[in-house]
């Protein structure tokens, strides 16, 4: 499974605080690695933590829909498409990476981007 490595640094470039990310195989040998502002590993660390709790809504939503309708196996990912359809129809959250929309940030249709990385 390997390891993801999170550490803050400061860029010895530019002064800028940034937090440095490192994914690792299971011997330890680097496979991917990257930078980002604080900023934006805050809303990475958002992003984790609302998967985490969805997984978790969707795990609940399919042991309770086996456990209601032992006979139906297909029930529980039935809900969980309505549900997601339902979402993304009245609050705008798409589940698919296909049908994301770049964010607003309250910035007048302006996406938000970062400072470019040195």
């Amino acid at each position: 499974m390997g390891r993801l490595e999170v550490q803050g640094i400061v860029s010895a470039a530019t002064g800028e605080p940034l937090v440095q990310f490192a994914q690792l195989d299971d011997n330890g040998i680097r496979l991917a690695g990257w930078q980002a502002s604080v900023m934006e590993a805050r809303e990475m660390a958002q992003q984790i933590v609302e998967a985490a709790m969805n997984a978790v809504y969707d795990g609940a939503i399919i042991a309770w829909a086996k456990e209601t309708w032992p006979d139906d196996e297909m029930m529980g990912p039935r809900m969980l498409a309505l549900i997601r359809d339902f979402r993304a129809d009245h609050w705008g959250l798409p589940d698919q990476p296909e049908d994301w929309r770049p964010r607003d940030f309250g910035l007048g249709g302006k996406t938000a981007e970062g400072p470019e990385r040195e």
